[in-house]
């Protein structure tokens, strides 16, 4: 009941890669152990209960997603790139631990990353018509490729998170830079670089 689970630091470790990767700013990430989870909801940054056994805090492009018009982005073009970099956000959570798992990443959709899908169907219904098509589709194989990628970092990652339970943002963004072994200054963080066949 002490432990965490790796699965879970795994979930986590995606998230927090898919904020980095997008540079968005993150608080904390945190796994709980089984007993916390199993004692009731934790208390984040902002005050706010949450009934999670792991939590990226961090910051979205698309603050409430729920709160818009469904299709705005058809009217707002820019947000077209702030909705796809946000549903990496969402999913590369889940597709980490699927990876991990050797499980197909819907299993995970509907269990340990349900509000995952949920928030990433909100952003959805946010894209222009002509992007409905292939929104999910085009979403998790951006995920997957973006987690494969960097799975080296993502592994390092969890096995800390699993260890520590809980790290601050900072230590987070400068691990990951790290292990990347990429420079802050030449990078290609661009959603067309996890469109490369073979990539």
């Amino acid at each position: 009941m002490n432990t965490r689970a790796r699965p879970t630091a795994f979930h986590e470790a995606g998230h927090a890669l898919a904020f980095w990767w997008n540079e968005r700013p993150i608080e904390r990430v945190t796994v709980r152990t089984q007993a916390e989870a199993a004692s009731g909801p934790m208390l984040d940054l902002h005050g706010n209960l949450q009934q999670v056994e792991g939590l990226v805090e961090a910051s979205y492009f698309v603050l409430r997603p729920s709160g818009e018009a469904p299709g705005v982005a058809e009217y707002l073009p820019s947000m077209v790139e702030w909705i796809e970099r946000d549903l990496l956000n969402c999913f590369a959570g889940p597709i980490a631990e699927a990876i991990y798992r050797h499980a197909p990443p819907e299993q995970f959709f509907k269990g340990s990353g349900r509000g995952d899908w949920v928030r990433g169907e909100e952003l959805i219904s946010l894209l222009p018509a002509r992007k409905l098509l292939d929104a999910h589709s085009r979403a998790i194989a951006r995920s997957h490729c973006l987690v494969q990628r960097y799975w080296p970092a993502v592994s390092a990652l969890a096995q800390r998170l699993q260890t520590e339970g809980t790290v601050d943002g900072q230590t987070i963004t400068a691990l990951l830079w790290e292990l990347s072994e990429e420079s802050p200054e030449r990078r290609d963080h661009t959603l067309a670089s996890l469109d490369r066949t073979g990539a």
